[in-house]
């Protein structure tokens, strides 16, 4: 699908659903002009995740925080990351933004091949699934990375242009104080969006803190 059909593809599957569309928005890159993150970069990404969402919904620091001060692991972190998992007290605020990783999480296993489908950003996630294959010990995650198969560029990039109108039809609306778009779950959109620039290496950045969500 060249940059122009997976535009018109998104905003014709928008308006069907009454989601207001900008026409002046530009295409993203097509397949020969982005580099998606390799398995092992997702593997650490998800484990980074993982650990940040942990201590959010569980409220247990002792755990990952022993579990990111083995070996290499802490350079897997963020810097706002490492700040919130070695905080013992951290802010309500901070608990709540990364509790809200999940969602970035369950894009991202989608991306490695660990989530059949996704569905529309309406309905909150559940790792439900995908929990079994991260350590339940100080282990090495080795089942998590065994079970990666990184999906086609192709299928990323639709989900990285759909969400990339989505999050401008939340923004506009947000901005304009009018009514959020039917059936999308703004949070959502928001952390699928930035998931989704960090795998394709939007604007090569690497920093997962300065991944820009630009609409």
């Amino acid at each position: 699908m060249t940059p122009e059909e997976r535009r018109t593809a998104n905003e014709d599957l928008l308006r069907e659903r009454g989601i207001p569309v900008n026409p002046h928005l530009p295409m993203i890159e097509g397949e020969d002009g982005v580099r998606l993150r390799s398995e092992d970069a997702l593997w650490r990404r998800l484990l980074a995740l993982w650990g940040v969402v942990g201590t959010a919904t569980l409220r247990e620091h002792a755990y990952f925080k022993e579990y990111f001060s083995v070996g290499e692991r802490r350079d897997w972190l963020s810097g706002d990351e490492a700040a919130f998992i070695f905080n013992d007290t951290p802010a309500e605020a901070d608990v709540i933004r990364f509790s809200w990783r999940l969602e970035a999480m369950i894009f991202l296993a989608w991306c490695g091949g660990l989530v059949d489908e996704l569905p529309m950003p309406e309905q909150a996630s559940s790792a439900e699934a995908i929990l079994p294959l991260y350590p339940h010990d100080l282990g090495d995650a080795g089942m998590l990375r065994q079970a990666l198969r990184l999906r086609d560029k192709a299928e990323i990039l639709d989900w990285a242009d759909l969400l990339y109108r989505l999050h401008w039809a939340v923004r506009d609306a947000q901005l304009h104080g009018r009514e959020l778009p039917p059936g999308i779950n703004p949070g959502m959109v928001l952390e699928w969006h930035h998931a989704a620039n960090w795998m394709i290496c939007y604007e090569d950045e690497d920093d997962w803190d300065a991944v820009g969500t630009d609409t």
